[in-house]
């Protein structure tokens, strides 16, 4: 009810917002489904869907770029080394739960993903990924749909994160464990609300920027180098080895 109360409240503009950002839906479908091409998928997603909205929309966000601060950053510099190796320790106990190997593999090279790919690849995720993400989910449906008088928890904050967080499910089902997809997109939608109350308490879409790079998308590609490069065991070597020679042609 509190939604369909926010709905009918909405002027036309924040209407427009509140459907784009269901829009990543459609971009990544699009993408990962119908080309089935990875930069197909970040050009749908980051060229066509978010960067209209993030120009279109920058009276929401130009104002908000402060600089961290000196102890922000160095917060930041031990939030990125605990979370690595967080992650690094627990895909090495857990990763028959967390990654469906075989099914990460056959999705990337369905995709047209080669290892020659993975640096550039790794970089372009780093940087782009994060900043236009958190001016787009951040800085525009967050501003649009959330007041600054309301808190984050508000049905208008709620629905950005849940929003930010669902369609995720469109990548992750195609790399990790069936028992953990449930899960992973809880964990976005942490990850969304954390990112909303730093942007909030800090007033700066930097810092977190900073914190979906070098945090969170950074786990991501710790996991993605374990599942390119970590070891085969004996019993996954006759499945697995003939996806490692074709994602290496």
């Amino acid at each position: 009810m509190a939604v369909l109360s926010f709905l009918n409240s909405t002027s036309k503009r924040k209407m427009l917002v509140f459907l784009w950002s269901l829009s990543p839906w459609l971009f990544l479908a699009i993408g990962l489904h119908y080309f089935r091409d990875i930069g197909v998928s970040f050009l749908l997603y980051h060229g066509f869907c978010l960067l209209p909205a993030v120009l279109l929309n920058r009276h929401h966000w130009r104002e908000h770029l402060k600089l961290p601060s000196r102890s922000d950053l160095i917060v930041l510099l031990l939030s990125s080394i605990g979370f690595s190796l967080f992650t690094w320790i627990t895909y090495g106990l857990l990763s028959d739960f967390l990654v469906d190997r075989e099914l990460a593999l056959k999705s990337l090279i369905d995709r047209g993903f080669k290892l020659s790919w993975f640096i550039p690849l790794s970089l372009y995720f780093l940087t782009v990924n994060p900043v236009l993400e958190e001016l787009f989910w951040r800085g525009v449906v967050l501003n649009e749909l959330c007041d600054e008088r309301e808190p984050v928890l508000s049905p208008a904050g709620i629905w950005t994160n849940v929003a930010f967080a669902i369609w995720h499910f469109l990548v992750v089902r195609l790399f990790v464990a069936q028992t953990f997809v449930p899960l992973a997109i809880v964990c976005v939608l942490s990850v969304g609300f954390l990112l909303s109350w730093l942007y909030r308490k800090k007033d700066s879409l930097i810092l977190p920027a900073l914190y979906h790079s070098v945090v969170f998308d950074l786990a991501v590609i710790i996991i993605l180098t374990m599942v390119l490069f970590g070891p085969i065991r004996l019993s996954e070597h006759s499945k697995l080895a003939p996806l490692f020679a074709r994602i290496q042609g």
